[in-house]
């Protein structure tokens, strides 16, 4: 059977304006210019944990936390449904096929995003930054929480569902098709390097391509 995992950001919940906030709210604190967001995108390549220390150096640590506190202090309240996450969700669900989410999200944060929507039921794992050993866009996240499913999918048969550059390479990587949500202005660029499987502008049209996928 197949199974298909998700990103989470970008993907089924908007988060980039509390994100891109959390994120300038550090750098103003650290004496840094703001992020365009142009070059927020650019960075966020790289989970937090994997990109800090190459930005703030020794004041890393101290910089996740500053980070980490706004977020926890704002995400539930903030949290936006992309249009179409929840009929997606059950559809696959109601077709018995087994999903998981990986994320660069770290992954305390996005466990308490999941349960606060009531989102568990869908999943058999969920995992964000920090569980696997090494995160996106390394496949070793993906091939991680395959391994961690009740199911446990061939990843032959997972498709990844993602937003980013990162996504792309971490199904890349981990062997399987994605299908790549096409938005920002490198999307064309990506599509042209990583070759996605498909390519949609919407959840509703993801929904086609499963219909008739799976």
């Amino acid at each position: 059977m197949k199974a298909v995992f998700f990103d989470w950001d970008g993907t089924l919940v908007d988060s980039l304006p509390l994100l891109f906030a959390a994120h300038n709210h550090v750098r103003a604190n650290m004496g840094l210019p703001l992020w365009t967001r142009e070059e927020y995108a650019e960075a966020i390549v790289y989970s937090t944990r994997e990109l800090y220390p190459k930005i703030y150096g020794e004041k890393s640590e101290e910089a996740q936390e500053m980070l980490y506190s706004y977020v926890q202090e704002n995400h539930l309240k903030e949290l936006i449904l992309i249009e179409g996450a929840r009929e997606v969700l059950e559809y696959l669900a109601e077709k018995s096929v087994p999903m998981g989410l990986v994320s660069n999200k770290r992954h305390d944060v996005l466990r308490r995003e999941v349960e606060h929507l009531g989102w568990q039921k869908f999943f058999g794992v969920y995992n964000g930054a920090g569980a696997a050993p090494r995160d996106k866009p390394s496949g070793e996240p993906i091939l991680y929480a395959i391994g961690l499913h009740p199911d446990k999918p061939d990843i032959g048969n997972v498709i990844y569902v993602g937003d980013t550059e990162s996504d792309l390479s971490a199904a890349k990587e981990a062997g399987c098709p994605v299908i790549f949500i096409r938005h920002g202005k490198d999307a064309e660029a990506l599509i042209s390097l990583y070759k996605p499987a498909y390519v949609v502008d919407s959840l509703a049209e993801l929904k086609e391509v499963l219909i008739k996928t799976l």
